[in-house]
């Protein structure tokens, strides 16, 4: 499964944004991570719930390439 530097919104209301790819050796690294919020706790839960959605996304990708 390769990503090729994607860009990826996760939410319509853009209060994050993640930025994959690969580094040299081919393994997926998160290049950027863009998280908006008001204050400490709410930007960690944000992260957190950003991570979250990529692990869901992620596996997604690898279910659908397994049916094929």
């Amino acid at each position: 499964m390769f990503f090729r530097n994607k860009i990826v919104a996760l939410n319509d209301e853009s209060k994050f944004t993640l930025k994959i790819g690969h580094d040299r050796n081919g393994i997926l690294i998160i290049k950027e991570l863009s998280v908006k919020a008001n204050n400490v706790d709410e930007l960690i839960e944000k992260t957190k719930e950003a991570l979250s959605e990529f692990n869901q996304m992620k596996f997604d990708l690898i279910k659908g390439e397994m049916k094929e």
